[in-house]
């Protein structure tokens, strides 16, 4: 047979047997987040179908209450100073604001600005307001409260408002058309200004904070508003704050939207996160929000009561460092610092699974649209590597003392710098002790400092060159699906706060700015990609992952919780949404299990979970949305109605370890109460049949007759030549 020829047709015949593998594909349901496309260059806003919880519902029974767990006060007590989550958490009750952001869709929902025009050249937007609106303290909120707000913004510059006074024009201020139509003029168009600048300021009533403003000693920044000062608009009254116990409110009954359905919202101070688990499991906290432990989810997932909503935190868990100082200020030294963090490790053994390793261009992949998978990789843990960076920029430990030292000016001087966690997070803790055990491997001396979260915050806004700014720092920074983000804390302009990077790169400046303008969502994109590679080439931080871990709730005592696409439970939309499971009038499934997962299964193999719903009639319920989540997995994985009330769902084993796993399967439906059911399964290595020890023939057999053959051969050889020389 012709040699070529033989050697395709034994290709086709091993590819022949493989292809079967390969065609292979088990469909996990949705990936670890779920995404969104949304349409930032549109005129205007259309609400085409409410999500849940967007419509008021009047037959709705009112009472009881929703008790959200916080891990600490809040270190701002109003919203010009405000930059921490715990002050948000604290405000957000009692506020309000002209646009929200779908929880399903991720686009623009109007809000108190029921509608806006936007002139051709895109510098005017004439927004609409919702009559009717009342402040906590009965007055009618009005254009002049809001048109205050925005320029109480632009005179002051606060910190995180950049949205509005760096937006908004100077020459031409905010023009009110009547007690209900404002006109705002922008200095040059700004693709976000529905979503970013109108959400930016909750709206407080100008007879209280115009005169507090006026005060020859206000000081914006460290000033503590009086008890009957915390007057907004939102759903909720503040009643009463304890400092270090509690804070409460009541719902409004003049809310606009319509008064939310539980009267009172309370939130217990719980700083130490295992006690607030069991004030969660006990009963007495609705809704978890500390730092979930990740070895504590497994015992969760068939914990009756307990709810586990899955959802991306957009929490980015990164190490910030001061890149104005010694030796931060040298790129080299950051990417030698950068190599010496195993984001993989982190994810796999302090969230067990649960979260994302850090990308090197920060933006995270489930913000889809906006994220650059191309970025280069440039570093990835490698401790040699990071020695050798080290090694080249000629900082040597010259002394001895397993430390090396600085060149130059700096030289002798100990590469050394402390690393502050918040003591608050044990995953931020011990994430900062590895780093620091990493960088004593190669030489540098990074001391870690447990800091009270209230302190840490302190020295982390300090201006760059202050001696009590921290060095460096472990900080969880919230990330949206708009990348506004990167103007607003990585532009130069923001230097110290919330640049508390120090960074500095005029080509990042400038597309910063460039991207705010284009309104052509591919142009805007081309933008952002870059702005993404100049921070993987500059390394001004270090996003270590972002936790994917479930928000833990109690599911027998409300309903109509509303799934946020990345907020946890106890959202906004939770507080206005959620009532009193036992004053509705609600149904209770009826489950039978189609398809059992095994109790034990081989790595490798794939698992059948199917389950039929029917209602308290035995009618099948075919409208119900079936999740189901895996131990040490962060997908949540969507369970498919194949008629009759069947839902079904195909899990893959390969990436399993062996021991024991949970599958858990929830069900929801309108009118329903949840249903959860859990299923153990023990996955082991796959069996291998042991073969029976050869005898001594089997084994040598082949050898011995070789040997025979070749002796012999040889003997009849010799005997030949023996009979010829005779």
């Amino acid at each position: 047979m012709n040699k070529k020829l033989f050697l395709i047709i034994g290709l086709i015949l091993v590819l022949s047997s493989t292809l079967p593998i390969f065609a292979q594909v088990i469909s996990p349901g949705p990936e670890p987040w779920q995404t969104w496309d949304p349409d930032f260059s549109s005129q205007g806003v259309t609400l085409d179908e409410p999500f849940e919880g967007y419509l008021y519902d009047p037959t709705v029974v009112h009472g009881g209450d929703l008790v959200i767990a916080t891990p600490s006060d809040p270190p701002e007590l109003h919203q010009w100073n405000a930059g921490a989550t715990a002050s948000y958490n604290f405000l957000e009750p009692m506020s309000d604001w002209l646009t929200w952001n779908d929880p399903v869709t991720g686009g623009v929902v109007p809000w108190i600005a029921e509608s806006w025009e936007i002139s051709e050249d895109k510098l005017s937007y004439t927004v609409h307001l919702v009559e009717g609106v009342k402040f906590h303290d009965g007055t009618d909120m009005t254009s002049e409260d809001v048109k205050w707000c925005f320029d109480f913004a632009m005179a002051n510059n606060f910190t995180r408002m950049a949205d509005v006074w760096d937006v908004l024009s100077r020459e031409k201020p905010t023009e009110i058309i009547d007690d209900y139509t404002l006109k705002f003029h922008l200095k040059e168009p700004f693709v976000s200004f529905a979503r970013e600048t109108l959400s930016n300021i909750a709206i407080v009533p100008k007879h209280i904070w115009e005169p507090i403003s006026q005060r020859p000693d206000f000081d914006w920044f460290t000033y503590v508003p009086t008890e009957e000062e915390f007057v907004g608009c939102g759903p909720f009254k503040l009643v009463k704050y304890v400092v270090g116990s509690y804070y409460k409110y009541e719902a409004f009954e003049d809310y606009w939207h319509g008064k939310p359905y539980i009267d009172e919202l309370l939130r217990p101070i719980i700083a130490n996160p295992d006690a607030e688990l069991l004030a969660v499991k006990r009963g007495d906290v609705d809704v978890f929000t500390g730092f979930l432990a990740s070895e504590a989810i497994p015992a969760l997932m068939s914990e009756e009561g307990i709810g586990l909503y899955l959802y991306n935190r957009p929490f980015m868990y990164h190490w910030g460092f001061n890149n104005a100082i010694w030796p931060f200020e040298v790129k080299e030294f950051r990417y030698a610092c950068a190599s010496a963090v195993d984001k993989e490790d982190l994810v796999a053994t302090l969230l067990l699974g649960y979260g994302i390793p850090g990308p090197v261009g920060v933006q995270p992949p489930f913000y889809t649209y906006f994220y650059n998978p191309d970025v280069p990789e440039t570093y990835t843990f490698n401790l040699t590597i990071a020695a050798e960076i080290l090694d080249d920029l000629g900082w040597v430990d010259t002394d001895g003392d397993g430390i090396r030292e600085g060149t130059g000016e700096h030289a002798g001087e100990p590469v050394a710098f402390d690393i502050g966690p918040p003591i608050y997070d044990p995953v931020r803790v011990r994430a900062a002790e590895l780093i620091a055990y990493n960088l004593l491997e190669i030489g540098v001396d990074a001391t870690v400092k447990y800091t009270e979260w209230d302190t840490l915050w302190k020295q982390i806004i300090q201006p760059l060159d202050a001696p009590t700014k921290v060095d460096s720092w472990l900080l969880g920074s919230s990330l949206s699906v708009d990348p506004q983000i990167f103007r607003t804390r990585l532009h130069s302009a923001a230097i110290s706060n919330p640049n508390y990077y120090g960074f500095i790169n005029a080509e990042f400046d400038m597309l910063a700015e460039l991207q705010s303008t284009q309104f052509d969502s591919e142009e805007r994109r081309e933008s952002v990609f870059r702005m993404q590679e100049i921070l993987a080439e500059e390394i001004p931080l270090v996003v270590m992952y972002f936790r994917q871990s479930p928000s833990v709730y109690r599911t027998d005592k409300l309903t109509g919780w509303i799934d946020d696409f990345d907020d946890e439970r106890g959202n906004p939309w939770d507080q206005i949404n959620v009532r009193v499971a036992a004053l509705q009038t609600m149904k209770s499934f009826g489950v039978s299990v189609v398809d059992t997962p095994p109790p034990e299964v081989e790595l490798g193999e794939t698992i059948t979970l199917g389950m039929k719903y029917t209602g308290p009639e035995g009618e099948v319920v075919t409208d119900a949305f079936v999740t189901a989540m895996v131990t040490g997995d962060p997908t949540k994985y969507q369970l498919e109605h194949v008629g009759g009330g069947t839902y079904t769902a195909t899990f893959s084993t390969s990436g399993w370890h062996t021991g024991k796993y949970t599958i858990r399967a929830e069900a929801k439906a309108t009118g329903y109460n949840e249903l959860v059911t859990a299923f153990d399964v023990n996955a082991v290595e796959p069996f291998v049949e042991e073969e029976e020890e050869p005898g001594f023939w089997e084994a040598q057999g082949a050898t011995v007759t070789g040997a025979v053959i070749v002796v012999a051969i040889i003997a009849v050889a010799a005997t030949y030549m023996y009979g010829r020389k005779t």
